[in-house]
């Protein structure tokens, strides 16, 4: 061998070295652009967010990878058997594939055929399981995808899959977190929520209201001192139900206390406690719903009083007319005598008549719209039909009217006013036995000021705003042990309220004592000058 074949082994031998050096280096530099990818990815994931910007932050990531041109991520939606695209990269694809369009559940295990018609496309299923996650990629016109960087999401496919379904659950969390808040900022119970200690971690703006307290006040402080329970005559603050579902861990469906109220009066509340960990313990926290039930207690003390005011007013007559009934049948009166007991009779039976009205009227003017039937008539003309039907029964002798000469015409129901009418003057008769009662009517504006002035015994200036309530009569009333049902007061506000006018107790204003009752009517014109304006 001479010395030129040595040379030509040797070039040969050190092209055929830098060949393998170079391959070396290329190869240990695609290993660390995968370590470094696969790093990048995993920092990605880590940083959490949105599925939509953690599929667009990877997408991203794998243009570069694969050396793609572009890429979309789909997810499943619940109860939906297509995927939804939720990030997408690059450049849409070319060719007649479908990645443009949104894939079904069956295209997940055919992915190749679904992106077969782009050139060099492919679809990898990130997770074939609930929800089900696809990732489509393909190159630009002419160019082919880096196996290697596709390599690299494939290897992290797991580590994608379990990603994105994280925040998938994020996200789904959030929404419940934000619905749940809506619902108890919405409610109108009272809601709060105390920490290990009974100090107020949260309260809803109902809670603000019925406490006149702002939440950020009341935050930090403990529900005793907020809610005043044991100062409104609730519960003692070592009865407290949140401490004691905290410490049991039982659940309180209903339970009855009371609050101190934004006016510092006491409210009247049913409550519901639970603790809000699984483990019950001191360090539990507590959660109740408070509704005010004043409302409720009221119905049943109207309930309790309508049944104890009816069966009295019933019983009195009724027995009269058993008594007066069996007297006329067993006893052997004198003429005289009969028609007393008849008279008697007819007396107890209109009482009856007049109690089974005024609870129909109430009963009408609580459940339905009152329905006017208004005229145009003049105020004398109502006083004239009330002396009239008072001239029957024998009455007029102490009513007094004290009228302008000339008053404008009134748009009423005449029926109803006359009803009103003749209430307040029976009233007034009625308390103020031996004393006159003066009917009077001014213009104010638009309206008619009536007034019904009596020298009776008067209303408390406290139970005046009650006793226009169903079945509320004043305690100076009820001690004088005159009979009445308290529903007259109560009738007459109504039918004056659907007329738009108003209904007030007051003093009379000469200073002697007894009730004025003022109660306005619209004039003729008023009515349709409203409708028209």
């Amino acid at each position: 061998m001479d010395h030129r074949d040595t040379v030509d082994d040797l070039r040969l031998r050190v092209g055929s070295l830098e060949r393998e050096r170079r391959q070396a280096f290329e190869d240990a530099q695609r290993e660390a652009d995968a370590l470094f990818a696969q790093y990048q990815l995993s920092q990605l994931l880590a940083s959490g967010g949105t599925v939509s910007e953690l599929g667009t932050a990877v997408l991203h990531e794998l243009l570069r990878l694969a050396r793609a041109a572009g890429a979309a991520l789909y997810l499943q939606r619940p109860g939906n058997t297509e995927l939804t695209r939720i990030a997408d990269a690059g450049s849409p694809p070319t060719g007649t594939g479908q990645a443009a369009t949104a894939p079904r559940l069956d295209d997940i295990e055919a992915g190749r055929s679904w992106i077969a018609g782009i050139p060099g496309g492919r679809a990898i299923a990130l997770s074939e399981r609930d929800p089900t996650m696809l990732l489509a990629v393909w190159p630009a016109t002419g160019s082919a995808l880096d196996d290697d960087g596709l390599r690299v999401a494939l290897l992290a496919r797991h580590e994608l899959g379990v990603a994105f379904a994280g925040a998938r659950l994020r996200e789904t969390l959030e929404q419940e977190r934000h619905e749940l808040g809506a619902i108890v900022d919405g409610a109108t119970d009272l809601i709060l929520q105390v920490d290990a200690e009974d100090r107020i971690v949260r309260l809803n703006p109902a809670g603000e209201r019925q406490l006149g307290i702002a939440a950020a006040a009341a935050v930090g402080r403990t529900c005793g001192d907020v809610l005043g329970c044991e100062a409104a005559g609730g519960h003692r603050v070592e009865d407290c139900p949140m401490t004691e579902v905290r410490v049991t861990g039982v659940p309180i469906a209903y339970r009855e206390t009371a609050v101190r109220g934004a006016s510092g009066a006491p409210v009247r509340v049913a409550g519901s406690y639970a603790a809000t960990t699984a483990m019950a313990g001191p360090g539990a926290r507590a959660t109740a719903i408070l509704r005010d039930i004043s409302a409720v207690k009221a119905l049943e003390e109207l309930r309790e009083g309508f049944v104890a005011t009816v069966s009295h007013e019933l019983r009195t007559p009724l027995a009269l007319i058993r008594g007066y009934a069996e007297s006329l049948l067993y006893l052997d009166l004198e003429a005289d005598q009969q028609r007393h007991y008849v008279e008697r009779i007819d007396d107890a039976t209109g009482r009856l008549a007049a109690l089974v009205d005024q609870v129909l009227d109430v009963t009408h003017l609580q459940a339905d719209p009152l329905i006017l039937e208004r005229t145009v008539t003049t105020f004398p003309s109502l006083v004239a039909r009330l002396r009239g039907e008072l001239d029957v029964a024998g009455g007029t002798d102490r009513l007094l009217v004290d009228l302008p000469a000339e008053l404008p015409a009134l748009d009423v129901d005449v029926g109803r006013v006359g009803q009103v009418l003749s209430n307040l003057v029976g009233n007034a008769r009625k308390y103020a036995p031996d004393g006159p009662v003066v009917i009077g009517a001014t213009v104010d504006g638009a309206w008619l000021a009536v007034t019904v002035d009596d020298e009776g015994i008067g209303v408390p200036e406290a139970e005046r705003g009650l006793v226009t309530e169903p079945f509320h009569r004043a305690w100076n009333v009820r001690e004088s042990r005159i009979p009445g049902t308290g529903l007259g007061l109560f009738i007459c506000r109504r039918l004056v309220e659907a007329h738009g006018g108003r209904l007030e107790i007051l003093d009379r204003p000469d200073g002697r004592s007894g009730t004025r009752v003022r109660f306005t009517l619209p004039l003729a014109g008023t009515v349709a000058e409203k409708a028209n304006g």
